[in-house]
């Protein structure tokens, strides 16, 4: 893999708008012209200067994460093109984790075949891995972890509350169960909106108030994720089990009505004020 020079990044600015706009025509032209601009990670530009999204090489941008955008109907079909014209096995698996994270993938239902492309390109997903539906759970894409389900991933007793299967979380819960990860499912259920979860989960002796740390996030509770998303029921269910409205989260030091203003739920807030 190699940086752009300043010819190369026009050139793979060009490939990225055509890419977003489904030009596969045009994409093919740019690989003739420059076989080379596949296999070249740029560094200038919004993304692409730090965070996990610097470096990227053309194909990273199949994923549609970060999100820039909606996924051209022939993604899958861009994806193929690109492995076949050199993309690195590394790239190949960067793509795949951005895949599995992404909401757009997610939403637009290309992430199953976006994976076997991935897989057919040598990268490798893990489904033994026991974090894995945590990767698309906590970045909403829930529709990618139910294929992943079906593919035969690990499932434990979060991602069955998050995904809202009653009957293996029902399976999976037991008196022994550790009392964080007990919080923490409670707070996957929290995250996705999934009533019945949050109700068996609180029956069971999980703290709606308690802070945990999904995905090895910043403390906070199950209170804090039901009121930033707006879930009314969910957080009338949680105040109705004690949980405390006044606990404040680990990094920011907000409360849940401070979530829930934050995120655009002023009514909640208030809500949430007057029950502290």
């Amino acid at each position: 893999m190699q940086d752009a020079d300043s010819t190369q990044i026009e050139r793979f600015r060009e490939a990225v708008a055509a890419i977003d706009g489904g030009q596969q025509e045009r994409l093919v032209a740019l690989l003739d012209a420059d076989p080379g601009l596949v296999a070249v990670r740029c560094r200038v530009g919004e993304w692409y200067e730090a965070g996990y999204f610097a470096g990227a090489t053309l194909l990273h941008h199949v994923a549609g994460n970060p999100d820039r955008g909606p996924l051209p109907a022939n993604v899958v079909e861009v994806a193929r093109l690109l492995l076949d014209r050199g993309s690195a096995a590394w790239a190949a698996q960067a793509t795949l984790e951005l895949v599995l994270t992404s909401r757009r993938a997610s939403e637009s239902g290309a992430a199953p075949e976006l994976i076997d492309r991935l897989i057919a390109g040598r990268a490798r997903l893990d489904l033994a891995d026991p974090d894995l539906l945590s990767k698309p759970l906590l970045n909403a894409a829930p529709a990618t972890a139910e294929e992943l389900v079906r593919r035969g991933a690990r499932i434990d007793v979060r991602h069955a509350a998050a995904l809202g299967l009653i009957d293996t979380l029902t399976d999976l819960l037991s008196p022994d169960l550790d009392s964080d990860l007990l919080a923490e499912a409670l707070a996957y259920a929290c995250i996705h909106g999934q009533h019945l979860a949050v109700a068996l989960l609180l029956g069971c002796g999980a703290e709606g108030d308690r802070l945990v740390r999904p995905g090895g996030q910043s403390p906070r509770s199950s209170l804090h994720e039901a009121a930033s998303r707006g879930y009314l029921g969910v957080v009338e269910r949680l105040l109705a089990h004690g949980a405390d409205p006044q606990v404040r989260d680990g990094r920011w030091d907000g409360t849940a009505a401070d979530w829930a203003e934050h995120e655009g739920y002023p009514e909640l807030a208030r809500r949430l004020r007057r029950a502290s």
